[in-house]
């Protein structure tokens, strides 16, 4: 979107979420509480102290300029169709970022968050883990080099909506895929893993509290390190994208 996403410290973001959260109380009363269950997470910790919580501090200014950029830039048009894609394809907005700030945003801090208050406290206490970020990071940036594909990550995706990215084949007037890899194999000795049954039962338990329509758990080797590997992954989430229907959870394993 529009605004220049400078890396704020947290003595810079904490107040400048108390301004938002005023400005909330006009534009969006619903955000309202989301922003101030995330400040009263931080009370009692020096910024000193919060700015050395690498995943914590990339959350708070994510967060700082989703609010920032719903309040002041998708909001105004958010109930106007013609005006709002105008004001989209104006800025050269991804099919996902439409996606992100006119339906899931909204969604998630208009309803309950039972993760919420659990991963604040990890961000907090720099136990949050960093599994997969590499492979993450590779396959969003090799979907947002193709021509006939758009990715986004986010942290309220993986934390709240067990989902490791939003992923869209272009163009597709369906909604983005959820997408989330797991480095477990589905057998193990020629019978189903129990470790991937248990994490396949949370993600469908989660797909279906946040009513996610399009979802696809991908359980991946561990060898999936080099391009090739992560193009071949990219081409298989936008086939999936491409030809599946409108509403499917699915899982499949990669390499097949």
């Amino acid at each position: 979107m529009t605004v220049d996403r400078v890396k704020l410290r947290a003595n810079e973001i904490k107040p400048r979420l108390q301004g938002l959260k005023q400005d909330a109380l006009r534009i969006e009363p619903r955000l309202v509480k989301r922003i101030k269950e995330i400040g009263n997470a931080l009370l009692g910790y020096k910024n000193e102290l919060l700015d050395q919580k690498q995943f914590l501090m990339e959350f708070l200014n994510e967060f700082y300029y989703d609010v920032r950029t719903y309040l002041y830039e998708v909001k105004p048009y958010l109930n106007l169709t013609d005006e709002m894609q105008t004001f989209f394809e104006r800025r050269a907005t991804s099919l996902i970022e439409r996606y992100w700030y006119s339906v899931i945003f909204p969604y998630w801090f208009s309803n309950e968050d039972s993760k919420l208050e659990i991963w604040m406290k990890k961000l907090v206490g720099g136990e949050q883990q960093a599994s997969d970020q590499a492979l993450i990071l590779s396959l969003t940036q090799e979907l947002n080099t193709r021509p006939n594909g758009c990715a986004s990550r986010r942290y309220i995706l993986d934390l709240s909506m067990a989902t490791d990215l939003l992923a869209s084949y272009v163009p597709c007037k369906l909604s983005p895929v959820f997408v989330q890899l797991k480095g477990i194999p589905v057998y193990k000795n020629d019978q189903r893993n129990p470790d991937f049954i248990d994490k396949q039962q949370k993600w469908l338990k989660t797909c279906s509290y946040w009513g996610v329509e399009r979802a696809l758990l991908i359980s991946h080797s561990a060898e999936v390190t080099c391009q090739e590997d992560v193009s071949s992954l990219a081409d298989v989430i936008l086939k999936e994208s491409r030809d599946s229907q409108d509403s499917f959870v699915s899982t499949l394993s990669f390499p097949g």
